[in-house]
């Protein structure tokens, strides 16, 4: 599932604990905070009204009527789960001035039935530049667990990866020391 940038703005405010009125999707426009939240955003309110049916369709929001005149959008924990997926793209491993003379294996088993998950995990530890010494056991001699932790969410795979640190990795250290240009 993807949503372009006016609902993923529209997913964060939300996010951020802001609510929106039936206002914003009413054809006339409407009260204060949608017009400031218009024009911090810069869209429309046919922009935002399409978006915001095309979220709830996906049911990453959700419409309640608080009465004759209102109806209250607020995001979903499915929403707050997809939005957590947009940060995924920007991950990367802070590379240290120096290195600690540490090795950081990521290791998984990730059972069949998360098929999706586990493919998801071994592209991004691609994208992060760790190098795959087995299947499941991947390697950097950089810090690591705050993203492996936020990957291990994202993939809603929280049991299944583990980071061991090592100071030893025997007949695969020269050749990954190349690689990280750490010799």
């Amino acid at each position: 599932m993807r949503t372009n940038k006016i609902g993923k703005d529209l997913l964060k405010y939300l996010a951020l604990g802001g609510i929106l009125t039936v206002a914003m999707l009413s054809p006339i426009g409407g009260p204060k905070v949608v017009k400031d939240l218009l024009k911090h955003l810069k869209y429309k309110i046919k922009q935002l009204r399409s978006n915001a049916y095309y979220l709830r369709k996906r049911g990453l929001i959700e419409f309640t009527k608080e009465n004759d005149d209102e109806i209250t959008v607020r995001i979903t924990s499915n929403g707050k789960k997809y939005l957590k997926t947009f940060d995924i793209d920007s991950i990367t491993l802070n590379k240290p001035i120096s290195w600690d003379k540490k090795w950081r294996l990521v290791v998984f088993d990730i059972p069949e039935k998360h098929k999706k998950a586990r493919e998801a995990l071994r592209r991004k530890l691609k994208d992060l530049n760790l190098v795959r010494l087995q299947d499941s056991v991947w390697v950097t001699p950089y810090p690591c667990d705050d993203e492996i932790r936020f990957l291990r969410e994202i993939f809603n795979i929280p049991f299944n990866v583990d980071v061991f640190i090592t100071d030893d990795l025997r007949h695969h250290e020269i050749k990954l020391k190349k690689y990280f240009e750490l010799i």
